[in-house]
């Protein structure tokens, strides 16, 4: 297992590499230039000069990167343009609100999603079905950020029971993670409804309910841990995606994490700040690869890492 999970890392190092240089080169072309942008109209070409010359700006681009690329393996991402703080520590401060809604989405996700899916399956064709394949694909339909502002005005204006925004109280982390959760959710309600169906179609399947075991039985000891395959896939795909694309969650309901700390970089074309987050996304969702492979082989025993 131990050789497995190096030798995956290690096939992970040549899409870290593309995705760096990647991310470098469009930094590099996209219009607009981040000192001009910081100082707008406030500083004369001299000082902006100079200011480049000081970040390293006007060196050549292969020199850029491979300084970036050395640092970057010695834990330095590098300094923020904007704020001049070190963006591994501004990342650090960002992290634990993200990975507190990140975990609670989840949790909302599985809580929902998976049951929804289930009970979906075994009444194929039932009204049941039908409303939640309605409802699991408008979720899926609606912007996050609508579905956001739908909430805080019911939730928060109309009703005024739960806080709109801040991360300062439990309550707080409640809103954003049931926006983000139940779209998720939508997603992984589908895929286990169809998952149990291919299951609960199968032989061994037939089999066990010849044997006269009950149904409970059946969908809970033999169908549904192998229906949860696919699933837990989609779902330790989705961690990763959740952890990066709650960019605009975290906007709207103005949580101090990862999502805020990218947007600030974007807006300011702050390089470092972009290549940092985008190279983190990249190394979350080769860490994330290699769980859900993992976790094959916790689910069916048959499954060998080689």
């Amino acid at each position: 297992m131990l050789a497995y999970i190096i030798r995956r890392l290690w096939q992970g190092v040549p899409v870290l590499l593309g995705v760096s240089v990647i991310t470098f080169i469009l930094m590099h072309v996209v219009p607009g230039d981040p000192v001009s942008a910081a100082f707008e109209k406030r500083a004369d070409p001299e000082t902006i000069a100079r200011i480049r010359h000081e970040l390293g700006l006007d060196r050549p681009l292969p020199v850029q990167y491979a300084d970036f690329l050395v640092k970057a393996l010695q834990g330095d991402l590098g300094q923020s343009f904007q704020t001049r703080q070190p963006v591994a520590e501004m990342i650090r401060g960002a992290m634990p609100a993200t990975v507190k809604l990140t975990l609670s989405a989840v949790l909302v996700t599985v809580v929902i999603g998976v049951p929804i899916g289930i009970i979906s399956a075994l009444h194929r064709g039932s009204a049941i079905d039908y409303m939640a394949t309605v409802t699991a694909l408008s979720f899926i339909s609606a912007p996050v950020f609508w579905v956001a502002m739908v909430a805080q005005l019911l939730f928060g204006h109309r009703w005024g029971v739960l806080p709109i925004s801040g991360f300062d109280t439990p309550q707080h982390l409640v809103l954003p993670a049931l926006v983000l959760g139940t779209r998720y959710a939508a997603s992984v309600a589908r895929y286990t409804r169809s998952s149990m169906l291919d299951v609960i179609g199968q032989d061994f399947i037939r089999t066990a309910r010849a044997k006269g075991l009950s149904g409970r039985v059946v969908i809970f000891r033999h169908a549904l841990k192998n229906a949860l395959i696919p699933v837990v896939t989609v779902i330790g795909l989705e961690i990763g995606g959740l952890l990066t694309g709650s960019i605009l969650t975290e906007s709207v309901f103005g949580i101090p994490g990862l999502g805020l700390v990218t947007i600030r970089g974007l807006n300011s074309l702050d390089f470092p700040v972009i290549q940092a987050t985008v190279l983190l996304t990249a190394v979350i969702f080769v860490v994330m690869n290699i769980v859900v492979d993992i976790s094959y082989s916790l689910l069916d025993p048959r499954i060998r890492m080689t």
